[in-house]
Formats: structure tokens, C-alpha cells, sequence
């Protein structure tokens, strides 16, 4: 008795992950929003920039406490801190997520994962800016990644590299450092 129930078992499991795999749902699971990204048979993407100026407060003397802080909040997708690193040019690296399905998808990032002849590009159009002390500056962008996550990306600034002055950071004075984003990028992949 045992041993059919063990083959029934077998068989339902398999039957379950083959009817997952038929429908897309496996994949969708295993690899997150860039199944849907990559299907340009099956989606269309309309990207544009998401309206307003979204700020955060970086800890530069308690850096793990920066580690999810929230910049962006529509309810359904977010961008928040992932990390702050230290060490020779002080970066920050925010995490953008989204959320996925078979209908379709939605990213809200610093990225704008654009397609091109041949696969895909991520340009970033983000105006960033630093404020220390009162006085603020524009700050660059250090690395950025692909849709590398199941439900998005992440992309990166240095905090204290300008074109025209040196920022002079006293973090016995102030450790603060207000980050400033706008020009984030909606991405909205709808089935054909």
C-alpha cells in the first residue's frame, strides 16, 4: 500500500511542476520581472519618468542603519536603500522593486531598462543631488545593474564626488547627507 501511495505522490508532483512549467509560472518563480521583460513577443513596455523629487537621509556615522530606507513608495513599487559603503569614495546603492505576474509587470528605478536592436540597455536619466551642511551639490552615478533581481534592480552614486568643489565631511560635526532623486523611471509591461 505504501508503495502506490508513493507513486501517486511522485506522479502528482510531477504532474503539478509540469502543468507550473506549461504555463509559465516556473519560470516567472525561478527568475522573477525579467522573464517578463525579456518576452518582446509577448509584452509591450512603455516606459516614462515618474513625476516629483524623492529624498533620503544618509548616516554616514551609523551606516547599517541606512539599509532600507525608503525614497520611493507608490504602494507597489519601491526604491529604497540597499547599501552605503565607505571606503575610499562613500557610494550609496539603492534597490529598486517591483511587482510581476503573468499579466504583466511594473519597476519604478533609476534605470530605464530601454530596448535596442539586439536586446537591451539601461540608461540612467536620474537628476541627483547631495545636501551637507546646507550646501548642495550635484553627485554621479557609480555602477548599476541589469534586472538581476527577481523583482528589480539596483543602481548606485557617489555621495561626495562634484565636478567643482571638494565636500569637506566633519562627521563629528554632522553625519547627515541628504540624497535627492528625481527623474525615476516607470517601466509598465503589459501582455500583448
Amino acid at each position: 500500500m505504501k508503495k502506490k501511495h508513493f507513486k501517486m505522490l511522485i506522479i502528482g508532483i510531477g504532474t503539478i511542476a509540469f502543468i507550473l512549467w506549461i504555463s509559465g509560472w516556473l519560470n516567472l518563480w525561478i527568475n522573477g520581472i525579467s522573464v517578463i521583460a525579456n518576452d518582446i513577443e509577448g509584452y509591450r513596455l512603455h516606459s516614462y519618468p515618474v513625476d516629483g523629487e524623492y529624498s533620503v537621509k544618509i548616516d554616514l556615522n551609523n551606516i547599517d542603519s541606512n539599509e532600507g530606507k525608503v525614497l520611493y513608495d507608490d504602494g507597489e513599487n519601491q526604491v529604497y536603500v540597499e547599501k552605503v559603503l565607505v571606503n575610499g569614495q562613500s557610494e550609496v546603492y539603492f534597490r529598486s522593486s517591483g511587482n510581476y505576474s503573468l499579466r504583466g509587470a511594473t519597476l519604478v528605478s533609476g534605470n530605464e531598462h530601454a530596448r535596442i536592436d539586439n536586446g537591451f540597455t539601461s540608461i540612467n536619466h536620474v537628476n541627483a543631488t547631495a545636501t551637507y551642511q546646507g550646501d548642495s551639490f550635484k553627485i554621479y552615478q557609480s555602477g548599476s545593474s541589469g534586472l538581476n533581481y527577481r523583482d528589480g534592480d539596483s543602481f548606485g552614486f557617489y555621495l561626495l564626488l562634484t565636478d567643482d568643489k571638494e565636500v569637506d565631511v566633519d562627521i563629528e560635526k554632522d553625519s547627515i547627507i541628504e540624497v535627492k532623486l528625481s527623474n525615476l523611471y516607470m517601466h509598465n509591461w503589459e501582455k500583448k
